[in-house]
């Protein structure tokens, strides 16, 4: 082997030597065996251009190394990484060095020019930080209700850095995506959820959010009405294919999307004969045909088994806010979770994050129901261990708070009834206490809509009416019926509340307030039917506030909010614990319309 060692006499010779390690320092490596930076010196040099490096995850850095001579330059050299699990490096043809982050830690990389004549070699010090993974969804409005919500705070819960990305234009299908692609069409709504920020930017083009961010993970879905139906995926290869020419490293994903609730008025319901196993069946029979007809595709999402498995709870099948978009608290929370131990492969059950507004036990339901699909995302698992909630015995101890309506929910102590079609299923009620209790509410029928509630500047308002506090998202909203003027009154729409102590006597309180041209212009009548049938009692639900003049009222704070409001006092169950609630839009000639926005049980002491 070469010397590495200046043995010369010369006193030139000895400050030739003061001088290299004065200007080069450590960087260079003799091959001895305790490794201890000593220059090679014979007039031929390999200078590393940084002794020490930091990179993320995921990505490269180049390191250039220079050599004083040709024949220096022209020796074949190797690189060797410490911890290859933490950085790799390779030499490339210029004889630059590619390191590579692979997981956090701290490697080093040595590179050296091996033979028994010629031996050269230099350290490398490598960090590696954990780089943001990076999550890009090219969808529509079922990729926002999954991902522009909740991911980010899962993955920050398990301590990983995440951005998210969803580029969105509502309804859209693959063949669309895919014109989009090719036309560059600037047609999305791009939303991107950073540093716990989300920011939304119009007028977007799938080729700029592509290259925005290195993605590590990106989704393709079909539009709802077709995924079911695979002969609607004749884009998606070619779809990948373009979407592999800005990222060819990313992980594609496909997202299995959800059936549609079992009364949903979706127009492409019908396609599967209105029922909701069969959508399903559908859905997961295509998300496996794309999956195997496209081996680019790496993960499958089955957010619709998890919301099918969710469906199976106490819960019922009220995932949904309108039929098919999800409900936009434990229905949203339920896909998150499942696209989060869908890509991070670690169980979502126990994870400690969980927004306020869930019930602990619903959380519960949400994560084992992601928890089963990643499992198994082509079958439905039967939740036996959350058939009924944990119930505070002792009665109704405090009041209980309902909000109909889907246009704006109330946290507690209300209960949120958002659909106003019939359910065979109850929703469990709390108190106001938050506690879940052995009284459930279904509707049975009769009503036509959601009304979109009261609008205005002064509509965020909250009123007090009798002691009770009804917030705008409580009385801005309701169930409807509709009817035609002139052709009497509406059908009734019916609400049961059961699970009712037979030997105890309730109190309902009922509010109804609707825009309407004139205080008369609708009204809505209320009867009960328990032991025995109430009377009837009506309120005039119109509402009108001045505009130029013209209006019922001239501000919000001059409603006589105490009219839109009706009592039911000491009403006794039937000898089956329920009480059915009628509401009947009357026909007042100028329209025949009724519905109901809140009410409140308390039980006579």
């Amino acid at each position: 082997m070469r010397n590495l060692f200046w043995k010369s006499k010369s006193l030139w010779g000895g400050l030739l030597l003061l001088y290299i390690f004065l200007s080069f320092g450590n960087v260079f490596t003799s091959c001895s065996d305790d490794e201890k930076p000593y220059p090679y010196l014979s007039n031929k040099w390999m200078i590393v251009a940084s002794e020490q490096v930091t990179v993320m995850t995921g990505e490269e850095t180049n390191v250039n190394i220079t050599f004083s001579s040709d024949e220096e330059r022209e020796l074949e050299y190797v690189c060797t990484s410490s911890n290859p699990d933490v950085a790799t490096a390779i030499m490339n043809y210029d004889k630059s060095i590619t390191i590579a982050g692979v997981s956090s830690g701290k490697a080093s990389i040595k590179i050296e020019c091996p033979g028994e004549t010629k031996r050269l070699s230099a350290f490398i010090s490598v960090t590696v930080n954990q780089s943001p993974t990076r999550i890009l969804a090219i969808g529509n409005s079922f990729s926002q209700d999954a991902v522009e919500q909740y991911l980010y705070e899962l993955a920050q819960a398990a301590g990983i850095e995440v951005v998210i990305g969803n580029m969105y234009i509502g309804g859209c299908d693959l063949d669309k995506h895919l014109n989009n692609m090719r036309g560059d069409n600037a047609a999305y709504e791009y939303r991107k959820v950073k540093d716990g920020k989300k920011v939304n930017k119009s007028g977007y083009r799938l080729s700029d959010a592509l290259i925005d961010e290195k993605w590590n993970y990106i989704s393709l879905q079909q539009a709802s009405g077709k995924s079911g139906k695979y002969e609607t995926y004749a884009a998606l290869a070619d779809l990948i294919a373009e979407v592999q020419t800005f990222r060819p490293k990313a992980k594609l994903m496909w997202h299995q999307t959800w059936a549609y609730a079992s009364t949903s008025t979706h127009e492409s319901f019908p396609e599967y004969n209105k029922d909701q196993m069969t959508m399903y069946n559908a859905i997961v029979s295509a998300a496996n045909q794309a999956m195997e007809d496209n081996t680019e595709l790496n993960i499958l999402i089955p957010s619709g088994t998890a919301i099918q498995n969710g469906r199976t709870s106490f819960l019922g099948d009220a995932f949904n806010r309108d039929g098919y978009h999800l409900e936009v608290t434990y229905g949203r929370y339920t896909a998150a979770c499942t696209w989060f131990e869908a890509i991070f492969r670690q169980t979502v059950v126990g994870n400690s994050y969980a927004p306020q507004t869930i019930d602990p036990q619903i959380v519960k339901i949400a994560q084992n129901a992601a928890h089963l699909a990643v499992m198994k995302p082509d079958e439905v698992t039967d939740m036996i261990d959350f058939k009924k909630p944990d119930i505070i015995s002792g009665g109704l101890k405090t009041p209980i708070y309902v909000d109909f309506g889907s246009n704006s929910l109330s946290s507690l102590p209300w209960n949120n009834v958002i659909s106003y079609v019939a359910s065979s299923t109850p929703v469990w009620l709390k108190n106001a206490d938050g506690d879940y209790t052995n009284i459930g509410l279904k509707v049975l029928g009769g009503f036509t809509g959601n009304y979109a509630g009261v609008g205005g500047e002064d509509s965020q308002k909250a009123i007090t009416v009798d002691g009770m506090d009804f917030p705008i998202s409580a009385w801005k909203d309701g169930l409807m019926l509709t009817g035609t003027k002139g052709e009497g009154d509406t059908g009734a729409g019916q609400i049961e509340i059961s699970e009712l102590d037979p030997a105890k006597k309730y109190n309902f309180t009922i509010l109804a307030v609707r825009y309407a041209g004139s205080k008369d212009a609708r009204v809505s009548a209320y009867k009960l039917k328990g032991k025995i049938e109430s009377e009837t009692k009506v309120i005039k639900t119109g509402l009108k506030i001045a505009t130029s003049g013209d209006g019922v009222y001239p501000s919000f704070d001059a409603v006589p909010f105490a009219e839109y409001v009706t009592n039911f006092e000491n009403i006794e169950p039937d000898s089956n614990g329920k009480i059915i609630i009628e509401v009947v839009g009357k026909d007042t000639g100028l329209a025949a319309d009724g519905h109901i926005n809140a009410m409140r049980i308390s039980q006579v002491e």
